[in-house]
């Protein structure tokens, strides 16, 4: 496997930090970003570098891997040990130009023995398992930042929920200001696909060798990117979709760079399968809405004024629910029970249809021998699993919890 999960929400026996700036093409640990090599170097000299480092051989781009003694966490992923296992990755990443999106679902295998071209090159440099706190505080005295105490978080105080109010119009101007500008800037810059020579009618083909194309590889990126942009354009990643994108992108590599070889696309079934693997990646992925140093990135508001804007929020309702009770004929309750009745029937049809969707989903699946659990269901079609649930219920179908994948019973 090239992507593996190397940590769990209740377990983990490593640090991943993801460096996306850019060095220079080759694989080499010297191809790095010149400021992260330096900073690495000053860690393994002081006995706290990476154990493993993987380098993208055509950008320079890089993942480490530190071998830690394994933190634990109850059911809700959270534990005393988890938090400094994430502030050591929140150091670690500040210090090495770490990539702050990174999810950590999954990770660069440095086991991985495959053909694709663009795999990390791993370079081991000790088989040492380090504490967490000594970690941390190498890293802190490397940066020369000491343990941040209490007194230090920076706090925002309002004299008043009005005040309050103002700053977040006030952010939120900024916000859109900001995102219009990045909007038209990146309307006036030419894309990447536009300047890749390794794309062919749109397909990013990726090579073996020269004039031998990865056709399975080169498929799947295709399907997965094609799972996104559907995603982020509000519309469905239907098995059919995902499937026509994969046989497109293989269809082209197999023209430029089948080398002799026929055509040898997956069986139908494992087509399928691949969609509601795409698709599960798609709905799994955590990304972030917001842009990286945006205007309103050091002034987001705290859990106590978050309370003050609900609390203003309830009084605002008890308010309305007042105008209401005072004249239940008049213009305001009639468009408000319009709004309603109009929200009712939005919410009728999206029953009906995901009730549809749900039970195409099974009967496809167990025509196939399969009875898929609830969670499996809810993945592949992007709803909830207590949805999911309800849904079953209103189509009188039993509802399983149990792992996916195995022989329905009569």
């Amino acid at each position: 496997m090239q992507y593996v999960a190397l940590t769990h929400r209740q377990y983990a026996a490593v640090v991943v930090i993801d460096v996306d700036r850019r060095g220079v093409d080759g694989g080499a640990v010297e191809d790095i970003h010149p400021q992260a090599y330096r900073s690495v170097s000053k860690l393994a000299g002081v006995g706290a570098g990476p154990a493993w480092i993987g380098v993208n051989p055509t950008n320079g781009k890089a993942q480490m891997i530190w071998l830690i003694d394994p933190v634990h966490a109850d059911g809700s992923g959270d534990s005393a040990n988890m938090r400094l296992l994430k502030a050591t990755g929140r150091t670690l990443g500040a210090a090495l130009g770490g990539d702050p999106a990174f999810a950590h679902n999954l990770s660069r295998s440095p086991l991985y023995t495959g053909a694709d071209p663009t795999a990390y090159r791993w370079h081991c440099q000790h088989h040492r398992v380090d504490r967490l706190a000594d970690l941390i505080e190498e890293v802190r005295a490397m940066t020369g930042k000491t343990t941040p105490t209490a007194a230090e978080a920076p706090r925002q105080k309002f004299s008043s929920g009005r005040e309050l109010l103002e700053a977040v119009k006030a952010r939120r101007a900024e916000a859109e200001a900001f995102k219009a500008m990045a909007d038209d800037l990146d309307g006036q810059l030419p894309s990447a696909e536009a300047m890749d020579s390794d794309r062919i009618d749109g397909v990013k083909v990726l090579w073996i060798t020269e004039g031998r194309a990865a056709r399975d590889e080169t498929a799947f990126r295709y399907a997965l990117a094609t799972a996104h942009r559907l995603r982020a354009a509000g519309k469905r990643m239907s098995d059919a979709a995902i499937i026509d994108a994969y046989e497109r992108a293989y269809a082209v590599a197999q023209a430029v760079g089948a080398d002799g070889r026929i055509e040898d696309l997956p069986s139908m079934r494992d087509r399928q399968t691949m969609a509601r693997r795409v698709r599960g990646y798609v709905i799994s992925g955590k990304t972030s809405h917001g842009v990286a140093g945006g205007p309103a990135a050091a002034g987001t508001a705290t859990s106590r004024e978050r309370k003050a804007l609900a609390t203003m929020g309830r009084k605002g309702g008890k308010k309305a629910a007042q105008r209401w009770q005072d004249d239940p004929d008049g213009d305001y309750a009639k468009s408000e029970r319009k709004r309603l009745e109009k929200a009712n029937r939005q919410r009728s049809f999206a029953t009906d249809e995901n009730r549809g969707r749900v039970l195409a989903y099974i009967a496809s699946e167990r025509r196939e021998g399969r009875d898929p659990s609830t969670r499996e269901v809810a993945e592949s079609l992007g709803l909830s699993v207590r949805r999911v649930q309800q849904l079953r219920k209103l189509l009188g179908m039993s509802v399983r919890r149990g792992r996916p994948g195995k022989s329905a019973t009569p």
